[in-house]
């Protein structure tokens, strides 16, 4: 869920007067944040055209690169830098050499008062003051995406191996949980299992374990380790032993790890990459506070009732392919990133839950000149418009219904660095004007 979509019919700060040439930021004190607001501000390297729309007050993302001290950046439709949070808390040693997908921050996302909801990918979820200090830090394996409700409530993915049994085949499989934290201390109040509560479903409960049993054959068939040279004997043993009872000692996020490198990734067979807490459907296909959840292995995405562990609606197989970032329309409607694994081009969808049919989409011309086979997203932006980040590029563009890109942004090389994984920014999300004017109003520190 992104909490800036809630609030979706507001009146608009003018922009010019919030986001021109002359507007200032508050600077944290991060040498590797310093440097790319320097270079954005001064070098104004956001390319490609922006123009000066006011249907949102501003952008949040973190790039990729900045690591080991990960920042997150506000800014406007030009790429002026507004504010930003850094903090290093439970980044893995880079002597260490981590994959990739390990560094830096997952995902963020920030509430009414400015606050930073930070993942760091499998280890803990972050609570940063707009000022970067850090009001708490929750020991969970969080991953891909969070919540953080106007009620209060902080809800974030999580990951933990789990032995289970499939056609009387004991399997271990990543199972993930959806787990709620308080808001104001980070101490865990629930963990509920996405596995127990999607295969309550009969027809995802079959799709779930045809998969688990198919990815289990083809690593089998893989002959892992083989004559692999990268990994010692000692790694090998503990991952085998992981692989084949569900349980790891040491390092939580390295065990983790270990499980989603193995080849035909085995034990992913969900890869839930959204949460969105729900208002009621209009036609009652669910209620409020159900959660919509993506599965981007199944490529499905369902709706579920946390708290009976049941599943209200679901769809997707045939439609979409590795989907990202559904999100519920104010009409009822479900908009959804299309990510076109299978064909290799991306599209933006609606699709209409009742119907079950796709009602608007959207695909570049020519259609494979879009594809965004990793991350990405879309989403509903208060004027209307609709927010769709291609990671893989390290880009963005804001889409009006009848198909037209009022603006595009992409990420400057030499502001962040060549070395941007395998995608530059996991999501970017639209900031409402009354969060950017909170956390600019009275700072007199211009950009250096």
């Amino acid at each position: 869920m992104r909490f800036v979509r809630e609030e979706a019919a507001e009146e608009i700060a003018d922009h010019a007067a919030l986001f021109g040439p002359d507007a200032v930021v508050r600077t944290q004190s991060c040498t590797a944040g310093h440097g790319v607001m320097r270079k954005l501000r001064r070098m104004n390297e956001w390319q490609g055209h922006a123009a000066a729309t006011a249907g949102h007050g501003g952008l949040l993302f973190a790039p990729a690169s900045l690591y080991p001290r990960p920042t997150a950046f506000l800014v406007d439709t030009t790429g002026t830098p507004l504010h930003s949070w850094s903090h290093s808390a439970h980044q893995p040693d880079p002597d260490d050499n981590p994959p990739k997908n390990l560094r830096g921050w997952n995902h963020v996302e920030i509430d009414a008062e400015g606050n930073l909801y930070a993942i760091v990918p499998l280890q803990a979820l972050l609570k940063l003051t707009p000022g970067s200090s850090l009001t708490w830090s929750a020991d969970v394996s969080a991953h891909h995406d969070l919540v953080v409700d106007q009620s209060g409530a902080v809800l974030v993915l999580g990951e933990t191996p789990r032995l289970v049994t499939v056609d009387d085949v004991p399997l271990v499989v990543l199972d993930n949980l959806v787990t709620q934290v308080d808001v104001h201390t980070g101490a865990v109040v629930v963990e509920t299992s996405l596995w127990d509560v999607l295969r309550t479903d009969p027809e995802l409960r079959r799709r779930i374990e045809r998969s688990a049993l198919m990815r289990r054959d083809r690593f089998t068939a893989s002959g892992w380790p083989g004559t692999c040279t990268d990994l010692t004997r000692s790694v090998v043993d503990e991952t085998l032993e992981l692989f084949s009872t569900g349980s790891y000692r040491g390092d939580r996020r390295q065990s983790l790890s270990r499980l989603r490198r193995l080849p035909e990734s085995p034990c992913d067979v969900l890869h839930t990459n959204t949460l969105e807490l729900l208002a009621e459907h209009p036609a009652g296909l669910w209620l409020h506070g159900d959660i919509l959840v993506c599965m981007r292995e199944l490529n499905t995405i369902a709706v579920v009732d946390l708290a009976h562990g049941t599943v209200r609606w679901q769809w997707g197989v045939g439609s979409i392919s590795g989907p990202q970032q559904p999100s519920m329309l104010p009409d009822g409607r479900i908009l959804v990133f299309d990510n076109g694994v299978a064909n290799r081009r991306s599209r933006v969808v609606i699709v209409d839950p009742v119907t079950r049919e796709v009602v608007w989409s959207w695909t570049a011309n020519p259609p494979e000149s879009f594809f965004c086979p990793l991350a990405g997203g879309c989403e509903l932006l208060s004027n209307g418009n609709v927010l769709v980040t291609n990671s893989a590029a390290g880009a963005a563009f804001e889409l009006t219904p009848d198909k037209q890109i009022n603006w595009e942004l992409t990420l400057p090389i030499d502001a962040y660095g060549p070395d941007r994984g395998r995608v530059s920014i996991y999501r970017m999300s639209g900031v409402r004007p009354d969060v950017v004017t909170r956390l600019t109003r009275g700072h007199d520190r211009a950009v250096p």
